[in-house]
């Protein structure tokens, strides 16, 4: 049953605390932000509230997608859209799929404009709402989003059990679609056939993170998969830190830095392309020790763009988070690392402290860059290296009581790597 969603959407005249405002909402703030992208020193001031506005251009939603908003996504979730310039109407309707939507229940959420980096002038709209603590776990729903006379069509996606309750599922993963958008439909329809229960991607997934243009194709090459099922990325260096990718995503956090807890899995996403070198340094290690000090489940994923182990001579390896951040998976034992900006498929030796170990007692680092983005030539001879070529693909991971499971396919659907890691 979902239950009713208080405190959801503050005013303009409503003092805005980002801090979660009772312990019902866990990790998850239900109040809708205007983002300010790489403007660090700029406040983010509250998005204009629902109201039966409808403009004439397009107020029909378009571009719905379902997002996890929260580390823990068997109770929160989030739902974004865009419209014209002139709808303001901001409204989900959601309850189990048996039934809906007599059975639904209408939630108000916020809109804002967006994309020239200045916050208030935009030139886009972009609608969410959050509900934060409210679902029921492990429960099929069906949604609509919009307004009055103007729902999208209804779209269903399952809430996962809680945490550490169940110990197999799987993920579609890949990163770098940048530039190729047709090609980026092609590996999101192959890793959705797979039926994943959630996409996981290694960041740079258009050419400029300020052009609303690319992000309109990007969205449009996603069909409406990603109404169903929820992606979770990393920021990459061509996202620009601009607003844009913001504005279009809802993840947890900060949206650079966050935890995922799903089945008995941890997923760490990072920021390598950072506003303050400290925030790479520092702040993010502080927040890894933090979450794998306190995780107690089975597997933990790390998820960034720029390899820290990479032979593809066009990059190679980022020396500078290799030094910040492998010590921290070393001591903790870190199962798998996905990255992507080179655009190839590598997979490295287990590794613990810069050094090839058992399989069973190291961490593998992957590069996952072929989903669309130029693919790059020339790798050069390394110590850490087992696997790398250069072609278009994505991964699939199956992740058990014993082991994770990974195999890699081109885009024909033929096998270029596979792998196991047990503990």
């Amino acid at each position: 049953m979902l239950l009713a969603l208080v405190a959801c959407q503050p005013t303009a005249d409503t003092a805005v605390d980002t801090a979660p405002v009772s312990q019902v909402y866990e990790d998850c703030d239900p109040s809708i932000l205007i983002p300010v992208g790489n403007l660090a020193e700029a406040p983010e001031d509250p998005a204009d509230a629902h109201a039966e506005t409808y403009g004439t251009e397009t107020p029909d939603p378009f571009h719905v997608r379902y997002q996890w908003p929260a580390r823990d996504p068997s109770k929160s979730a989030g739902f974004l859209w865009r419209t014209d310039l002139d709808t303001l109407a901001s409204q989900l309707q959601i309850g189990p799929a048996s039934g809906f939507p007599d059975n639904a229940t209408t939630h108000d959420g916020g809109s804002f404009l967006f994309g020239t980096g200045t916050v208030g002038e935009g030139a886009y709209r972009a609608h969410e709402v959050r509900v934060c603590g409210q679902l029921e776990p492990d429960t099929v729903y069906s949604y609509r989003v919009g307004g009055e006379g103007h729902w999208s069509s209804t779209f269903g996606f399952s809430t996962p059990a809680a945490p550490n309750s169940f110990d197999t599922f799987r993920v579609g993963i890949a990163g770098d679609s940048r530039g190729a958008y047709d090609t980026w439909g092609q590996v999101l329809a192959a890793m959705d056939a797979h039926e994943p229960d959630f996409f996981l991607v290694t960041g740079d997934l258009i050419e400029l993170g300020t052009s609303q243009s690319e992000w309109d194709d990007w969205f449009e090459a996603s069909g409406s998969i990603l109404a169903q099922k929820a992606l979770i990325s990393a920021h990459g260096n061509h996202e620009f830190l601009a607003q844009n990718y913001f504005a279009q995503f809802a993840f947890p956090g900060n949206e650079e830095w966050f935890a995922v807890e799903y089945g008995d899995a941890l997923f760490l996403t990072l920021n390598d392309t950072v506003r303050d070198s400290e925030h790479l340094a520092t702040v993010q290690v502080d927040f890894l020790q933090q979450e794998l000090s306190a995780f107690e489940g089975r597997w933990t994923v790390g998820n960034h763009h720029q390899s820290t182990y990479s032979t593809c001579s066009t990059h190679n390896s980022d020396l500078t988070a290799r030094e910040a951040w492998t010590p921290v998976f070393d001591e903790h034992e870190v199962d798998v690392v996905f990255a992507g900006h080179n655009h190839v498929y590598e997979r490295s030796v287990p590794i613990r402290n810069d050094t090839q170990v058992a399989a069973s007692d190291g961490t593998i680092y992957v590069v996952t860059g072929g989903a669309g983005a130029p693919l790059y030539n020339g790798f050069d001879e390394d110590w850490f290296n087992a696997v790398a070529t250069s072609t278009e693909h994505y991964l699939i991971a199956d992740f058990g009581p014993s082991a994770i499971d990974v195999v890699a396919r081109d885009l024909k659907g033929n096998v270029i790597d596979s792998f196991s890691i047990a503990r």
